[in-house]
C-alpha cells in the first residue's frame, strides 16, 4: 500500500510542479512619447505635438516558455501646438488597445524581446465640439526584461505605433478641421518602464 502511495505521488509531482509554473503577467509601466508632426488644415504650417509622458496597461497569457500572447493598453495626454499661432493649443488623449505578442529570447541573466501588435488608436480631443477619431494601427518594438525575484522584473522597451490613415486625413474636425496628418501613416514612438508581475 504504502509503495503504492509512493509511486502516485511520484508520478503527479511533475504535475504539480508545472501546476505552479506563472502562466499570466500583467505590466503597468510608464512611458515617454514623442510623435511625428501634423499640419495646419488651412496654411500647411507645420504643427507640433508635445513629447509628454504616457502610462499604460499589458497583460500577458503564456503560449510556451518563450512567447507570451498580449494585450495592450497605452495612453498619453498631449497638446498640440500651431506655429503660426504662438500660444494657441489644443489638448488632445492618444490611445491605443492592442492585441499582440512577445518573443523572449534568454541571454545569462537578462531576456531580451521583440514585440508587436495591431489593434486601433484612439484620438479624442479635451474640446467637446470636435469630433474623436478612431483609427487601425500597429506597433512594433523591442527591449529586455531584468529578473530580481522568481516572478517580478523589470521590463524596459523601446515600441513604434503606426496608425494608418488616408492621405489627408483630418483631426478636430468641426464644420471645418484644424490639422490634417502628412502621408498615410502617424507615427509615435514610446520609451517605457514597468514591472512585469508573473501569476
Amino acid at each position: 500500500m504504502i509503495l503504492r502511495l509512493l509511486l502516485a505521488a511520484s508520478l503527479l509531482a511533475p504535475t504539480m510542479t508545472a501546476a505552479k509554473e506563472p502562466v499570466y503577467g500583467i505590466t503597468p509601466y510608464v512611458g515617454w512619447r514623442t510623435s511625428s508632426s501634423l499640419e495646419e488644415e488651412t496654411t500647411g504650417a507645420t504643427i507640433n505635438l508635445d513629447e509628454t509622458s504616457g502610462y499604460g496597461l499589458l497583460l500577458s497569457a503564456k503560449k510556451d516558455s518563450r512567447t507570451d500572447y498580449d494585450l495592450l493598453f497605452s495612453r498619453q495626454d498631449t497638446e498640440l501646438r500651431l506655429t503660426t499661432s504662438p500660444g494657441a493649443s489644443e489638448k488632445l488623449s492618444i490611445r491605443y488597445l492592442h492585441i499582440g505578442g512577445t518573443v523572449f529570447y534568454e541571454a545569462d541573466k537578462l531576456r531580451p524581446f521583440v514585440s508587436g501588435g495591431l489593434g486601433i488608436t484612439h484620438i479624442s480631443p479635451a474640446n467637446t465640439l470636435f469630433s474623436s477619431e478612431t483609427k487601425f494601427s500597429m506597433s512594433i518594438g523591442g527591449g529586455v526584461e531584468a529578473p530580481f525575484h522568481e516572478r517580478v522584473a523589470l521590463r524596459l522597451e523601446v515600441r513604434g505605433y503606426g496608425t494608418v490613415v488616408e492621405s489627408g486625413g483630418s483631426i478636430l474636425c468641426s464644420g471645418g478641421c484644424i490639422a490634417h496628418f502628412k502621408g498615410e501613416l502617424f507615427w509615435q514612438v514610446e520609451a517605457l518602464a514597468g514591472l512585469s508581475f508573473a501569476f
